[in-house]
C-alpha cells in the first residue's frame, strides 16, 4: 500500500515540468496558498502506523526545498530511520542541495531517492543523484517532455516514465519512451 506523508508541503515552480504538477493547480484552483511550510505535527504517521506502507515523502512538494532546514531534515531522517518497517521514497529536483547535505543523515536501506528528469536539459541532475549515499536510486522522468539521449544510468536502480496527466497535457513520443527503454536495458536498469 502506499501513502503520501506529508511532511511538506507547499513548492514553487522550478521547472517546465512542474507547469503542469495537479497539488500546484489543486491549492491555485481552491485559493489555497502554497508555500512551503514543513509539518512536524505529522512526524510520528509512520512510527505510529503498524502496517507495512511505501510511503512518498512529501509528495507534490519537495522535502529537499531550501526552505525546510537542516535539523527539520533531521528529525525527517530520523523518523524513517526508525520505522524500517516502512519504505520511503524521495523525489526531488533540487537533487544539488539533497547532495550537498545528505551526508549529515543517515541514508538506511529503507530510504529510496529519486530525481525528476523530465528532458535532456536536466539530464546533469543523475549525476547528483548518482554521488548521493542512498541505498537505491532511481530516475522519475515524469513528466517526459523530450527525448534523453545517451543517459548514464550507472548507478541507477530505476527508471519511471509518465506522459502529461494533469493542466497542459504535453505530448509525449512513443519514440523518447522506447529510446529510454532501450538504454535501459542495455545498461540492465528496471
Amino acid at each position: 500500500m502506499r501513502k503520501n506523508w506529508e511532511i511538506v508541503k507547499g513548492c514553487e515552480l522550478l521547472t517546465e515540468g512542474c507547469d503542469s504538477c495537479p497539488s500546484y493547480w489543486y491549492y491555485k484552483k481552491a485559493g489555497l496558498d502554497y508555500t512551503v511550510t514543513t509539518h512536524l505535527k505529522n512526524l510520528s504517521v509512520p512510527l505510529d502506523d503498524q502496517f507495512t506502507k511505501i510511503y512518498s515523502v512529501a509528495l507534490g512538494s519537495d522535502v529537499f526545498h531550501e526552505s525546510v532546514t537542516s535539523k527539520e531534515l533531521g528529525l525527517i531522517f530520523n523518523t524513517m530511520n526508525r520505522a524500517r518497517h516502512h519504505m520511503f521514497e524521495i523525489t526531488t529536483k533540487r537533487i544539488e542541495r539533497a547532495y550537498c547535505v545528505s551526508k549529515h543523515f543517515n541514508w538506511s536501506e529503507n530510504i529510496w531517492l529519486g530525481v525528476s528528469v523530465e528532458s535532456s536539459e536536466y539530464q546533469w541532475r543523475i549525476d547528483y543523484l548518482r554521488k548521493s549515499p542512498a541505498k537505491f536510486k532511481f530516475l522519475s522522468v515524469t513528466p517526459m517532455l523530450g527525448e534523453l539521449k545517451n543517459v548514464n544510468l550507472k548507478g541507477i536502480n530505476q527508471v519511471s516514465v509518465a506522459q502529461e496527466t494533469w493542466g497542459l497535457k504535453r505530448p509525449m513520443e512513443k519514440k523518447w519512451v522506447e529510446s529510454l527503454e532501450q538504454q535501459c536495458k542495455e545498461q540492465k536498469v528496471e
